[in-house]
């Protein structure tokens, strides 16, 4: 009965194998999902999941395919407030031998007592009920006590799980002790374990920090204790202590930034401005720069995102100022119109012309600095059918290009570190 659920987790991008399913199913006929919704569904998410970076697709995929299950199981006709009561009646019925105990003044008082408060239970209970529909589960009652799935083996949900697959979460930030199914599907609590997912300030700090490359081969005085010669020289002093220092180990990798700014990048600009606030808080650089462009680079490079007429450098001075050990990441999505990139004057800003094509000029970075690579934020599966898909390609011929997205960027920074 699940063949669709796995075809669905298929389409969503997750990878189930058969063994994992197979396991599942095996688990499921042993009951280890404990007759619970929720069970079932961390059963499926411990089976058939191998990362936690799977966990939000599977997510959206439990919550499409199991968003109506909340509006299985009507409440039977033959568990109706008049029927419970008959049962709870017969359940308490009396042994004989035990009748001048029970027939006491004092146990019925408490007989009658506790007769008041189920009377009371069950009359609040087909209230709410009443109110959900008829749905076994709706009312706080069986919550909190399982009197449906004690007596009658129902099994009630945790709460409405069709109006929780319909609504936002309610108050995220408090730590909640459990919840249906659906609702933990639907609180997408393993959207930042996504790969593919978009980036935030945290996520660019992590991924900056993993580009550094430690040497002692700087300009600093020797202040850092060095164990293993200050033993090496004591020992070879007969015991005399003799403290060596060396130089510290510092992060000699310098990093060049191109930002491509307005037009299509508009869309883009929150996400942008994170890559430049996590850059410029990763202060372990040797040496950090930004610079911007519009579309694509030409004889200029600016100085700001708004690309002001005169607020430039020439990009022949920083092919000539910036050595070829600088690590340099593009950021643009590459889309632009033919001319932009393949002809001579196809720069679109007013009062600009270049003498040599655009791609001329990213094939001259690129030859300066092989350690360079191209983030682009449109996903993957768009850079063949979107406009600018041949430009998009051309770039793409030149530079190693990654999606802008957490295993982008760190397949990015991985192939900087690689690159020789």
């Amino acid at each position: 009965m699940f063949i669709p659920f796995f075809y669905l987790l298929r389409a969503k991008g997750l990878k189930p194998s058969i063994v994992q399913w197979m396991a599942l199913m095996e688990a499921l006929d042993l009951d280890l999902a404990g007759s619970s919704f929720s069970g079932f569904y961390h059963l499926c998410r411990c089976t058939l999941l191998t990362t936690e970076a799977d966990f939000d697709k599977f997510d959206e995929a439990f919550i499409e395919f199991f968003s109506n299950v909340g509006n299985r199981g009507k409440m039977p006709e033959e568990l109706a407030a008049n029927e419970l009561t008959d049962g709870l009646t017969d359940w308490l019925s009396v042994d004989p031998q035990y009748y001048d105990l029970y027939y006491s003044e004092e146990h019925m008082k408490i007989l009658q007592a506790l007769t008041e408060v189920i009377e009371r239970i069950l009359a609040k209970m087909e209230e709410q009920i009443a109110k959900g529909g008829g749905i076994i589960g709706t009312c706080e009652v069986c919550t909190a006590c399982g009197l449906c799935s004690r007596a009658f083996g129902l099994q009630a949900p945790e709460e409405n799980e069709s109006e929780a697959a319909g609504r936002a979460p309610k108050d995220k930030g408090r730590k909640k002790s459990g919840g249906g199914a659906l609702s933990i599907a639907h609180d997408r609590r393993f959207r930042d374990f996504r790969e593919d997912t978009v980036l935030d300030l945290r996520q660019f700090q992590v991924a900056f920090r993993r580009l550094r490359q430690n040497s002692n081969r700087n300009d600093s005085r020797a202040l850092e204790l060095d164990i293993d010669q200050t033993i090496k020289k004591t020992a070879d002093n007969a015991g005399l202590l003799h403290i060596c220092f060396k130089k510290p180990r510092k992060n000699i990798i310098k990093l060049a930034v191109l930002i491509d700014s307005d037009g299509s990048m508009s869309q883009f600009a929150d996400i942008c401005n994170r890559l430049f606030q996590a850059a410029r808080k990763t202060n372990h650089f040797k040496d950090l720069k930004f610079y911007y462009y519009h579309n694509c680079v030409y004889d200029h490079l600016y100085e700001s995102p708004l690309c002001v007429n005169g607020k430039w450098v020439e990009t022949d001075f920083v092919l000539r100022n910036l050595d070829g050990e600088y690590r340099v990441i593009f950021v643009g999505d590459a889309a632009m119109a033919d001319s932009e990139l393949f002809r001579i004057g196809g720069n679109v800003l007013l009062e600009r012309s270049n003498a040599l094509p655009g791609i001329d000029w990213l094939k001259k970075l690129r030859k300066k600095y092989h350690k360079s690579v191209w983030l682009n934020p449109i996903p993957k599966e768009e850079w063949e059918r979107l406009y600018g898909g041949k430009t998009i390609q051309a770039v793409k011929d030149v530079y190693p290009m990654f999606e802008l997205t957490v295993n982008g960027l760190g397949n990015a920074i991985t192939n900087l570190l690689r690159a020789r």
